[in-house]
């Protein structure tokens, strides 16, 4: 519902894999859902978790914590008094000019004895979640129904179809030789996948290349 707080979606999400029977081992939740009442929420339910924490402020905040050139761990105190802790990971991205450069990532962990690279590299398994809705947008009919079982199922057949392209880039692009397989990154991007789609649309139901019109069209050659 609009006025559910994520708290509130939290504890519904949870209390339905509850209902399925399903046990989590590590729950891990973007920025969206770090919030103090989420933290107490998670670490009096004993739950481990991985938060991805948004860096705020110019000299204090968590930004006062990004300072050095390795990653390490601390404990934190919000503004409301909360306490968690805190990693804090240093990685090195290309910049505009081609150098690398330092960024910061942090996280809340709860219940989590990891080390930083550790918490880093299983955080990144689920970037993958991201990337699939930036790569749906591209195929996903759009719509100003307001129907929401419609929407759903546009959502829904557009994940179908990034999945359709992943099994059919490693039937169809994969790179000859020996050893384990291996797909080819090139020559069957998602991009091309969605120009086929386009296509075949166009081919069955024809391309509109002009309308109707009162008015006789003047051309000007200058």
């Amino acid at each position: 519902m609009p006025e559910d707080t994520t708290l509130d979606v939290l504890k519904s999400l949870l209390f339905r894999l509850k209902c399925l029977h399903l046990c989590l081992g590590v729950l891990y939740l973007d920025k969206g859902f770090c919030s103090t009442a989420i933290i107490r929420y998670l670490t009096d339910q004993h739950q481990p978790a991985v938060l991805a924490c948004p860096i705020r402020g110019k000299n204090g905040g968590t930004r006062a914590l990004c300072k050095g050139r390795k990653s390490y761990r601390t404990t934190y105190a919000f503004t409301d008094g909360t306490s968690a802790e805190l990693v804090l990971k240093a990685t090195l991205v290309p910049g505009k000019d081609g150098k690398l450069r330092r960024k910061w990532l942090a996280f809340v962990v709860i219940h989590l004895d990891w080390t930083p690279k550790k918490v880093y590299k299983c955080y990144r398994r689920r970037f993958g979640i991201e990337c699939s809705y930036r790569m749906m947008r591209q195929v996903r009919a759009i719509t100003t129904s307001k129907n929401p079982a419609l929407r759903f199922f546009l959502l829904g057949f557009g994940l179908l179809l990034i999945n359709i392209w992943i099994r059919l880039r490693w039937l169809f692009a994969r790179k000859p030789g020996p050893g384990p397989k291996r797909v080819d990154p090139v020559s069957f991007r998602f991009k091309r996948f969605a120009y086929f789609l386009r296509r075949a649309i166009e081919y069955l139901y024809g391309v509109v290349m002009s309308i109707p019109t009162n008015l006789s069209p003047e051309i000007v050659i200058y």
